[in-house]
């Protein structure tokens, strides 16, 4: 037979690609489908966390956006199969809005849509990965997004512990409906052969000098502009000693431009400018001794993850979700956004650049793999699943009394102790879309 697509790839036929999984489901094990959206391609944290999804009896199935997902809970109406949708990122849901107006137009259709999903039987998660959107045109409205989502579904997956504090500001999340599970690592996603000693031999590094790496699209959100300045501090108290890693596209904004055309000219500065190659990531990872991440504001980094699944010590806000449980034996925390504030712990992470400290960090990793990461999350879904068990009302009538929905109301979403413990170990969380 010649293969000419593969499923869950194309977006216009998401809806077709559904049938056919549910075509192929193993009808004799009961369990269901898992549909999710946004989809994103160029980072594999989803199929990584949904890498060991069919021990819960789910199948991960990518419908895209919620038109496509209400009409694939349509095409299962009366199968008996579960329908668990996991909602992403909702930068998508306001983003062609032309003016507030149209923004709050979008918000409410998106809503209701999602009530009308929730209607149909569907059990409804979302996971945060970031505060709000990183260059939010309607803040307010992004927050009031985010609170009736959170309002709607019946678990909130968290990937930092910090969560919860870090997102007061803009929308509340009920403890209740917290399912914590971190951001896995990527183990096994990048090529990672190469040493340390041809990585900068293809880059032109000399073995002594210290090498700070920031990796991943280039945005102000990342405070480029604050670490370039406080890089060419660093470089005029010692010159030659150190050298400033670049690698990733940077945005079309004004200030991402600006930090291009300085790397452009910088006499100690690398920079690849550009989408880098998955084969090629490990020339940077390897090459670097410390990974920097001076972020204005940071929920959660799938950057770090990156950096920690290489053994590669870090640098990091002491007000990012990403810092939490980090350890002093291969991580910087420090507080404060001047330039003088990330002079001194580039310096300090000096200590860092040691072959125990790599171990370190690569040991942060590997309570993070992608298998355990994906076993514990498709643990904590069956048994928010089990925990609550209702009638399957996607045949699209409801048939629940009053005292069912009562007892909804008053179920204990009580994550396994085991599960938060697993949490609490593993420490940082990272994000996809960074």
């Amino acid at each position: 037979m010649l293969i000419t697509r593969r499923l869950g790839h194309e977006p216009a036929l998401a809806l077709d690609d559904t049938l056919r999984t549910l075509a192929n489901h193993d009808w004799s094990s009961g369990g269901g489908l898992l549909a999710y959206y946004p989809v994103v391609r160029g980072n594999p944290f989803q199929a990584l966390l949904y890498s060991r999804l069919g021990e819960s009896g789910l199948t991960p199935v990518p419908t895209y956006d919620i038109d496509t997902t209400l009409a694939a809970a349509d095409a299962i109406a009366g199968s008996g199969l579960e329908l668990v949708t996991h909602v992403h990122w909702l930068n998508v849901v306001m983003a062609k809005a032309d003016d507030e107006a149209m923004a709050r137009e979008a918000l409410k259709r998106y809503l209701e849509r999602l009530h009308a999903l929730k209607d149909r039987g569907a059990r409804l998660m979302w996971t945060v990965h970031n505060i709000l959107p990183h260059e939010a045109r309607f803040p307010d409205l992004e927050a009031e997004l985010r609170q009736g989502v959170v309002d709607a579904v019946e678990r909130v997956h968290v990937m930092s512990p910090r969560t919860r504090e870090l997102v007061a500001p803009w929308f509340d999340i009920p403890e209740a409906k917290l399912l914590p599970v971190p951001h896995p690592a990527y183990h096994d996603v990048y090529p990672s052969w190469m040493s340390r000693r041809q990585a900068r031999a293809e880059l032109g590094l000399a073995p002594e000098v210290t090498a700070f790496l920031l990796i991943g699209r280039i945005q102000p959100y990342k405070g480029i502009t604050e670490l370039l300045d406080a890089f060419d501090l660093l470089c005029a108290r010692e010159p030659g000693r150190y050298v400033l890693l670049v690698a990733g596209p940077p945005s079309r904004d004004d200030e991402s431009r600006a930090f291009r055309e300085r790397m452009l000219t910088h006499p100690c500065a690398y920079a690849a400018l550009r989408k880098v190659p998955d084969d090629e990531l490990q020339v940077y990872l390897r090459a670097a001794d410390v990974a920097v991440f001076p972020y204005r504001r940071s929920l959660n980094s799938g950057a770090l993850a990156l950096a920690l699944t290489f053994g590669l010590p870090v640098v990091v806000r002491d007000d990012s979700g990403g810092d939490a449980r980090l350890s002093s034996a291969y991580a910087v925390q420090y507080a404060g956004d001047a330039p003088a504030d990330i002079v001194d712990a580039l310096v300090e992470s000096r200590r860092l650049v040691t072959a125990q400290a790599r171990l370190s960090a690569a040991g942060a990793a590997a309570r993070i793999t992608p298998a355990r990461v994906s076993g514990a999350f498709s643990a904590a879904v069956r048994d928010w699943i089990d925990a609550d068990p209702r009638v399957n009302t996607v045949a699209g009538s409801d048939n629940r009394t009053d005292a069912d929905s009562r007892a909804d109301a008053d179920t204990d979403h009580r994550i396994d102790a085991d599960q938060r413990a697993e949490f609490d170990h593993a420490g940082h969380a990272g994000g996809a879309q960074e």
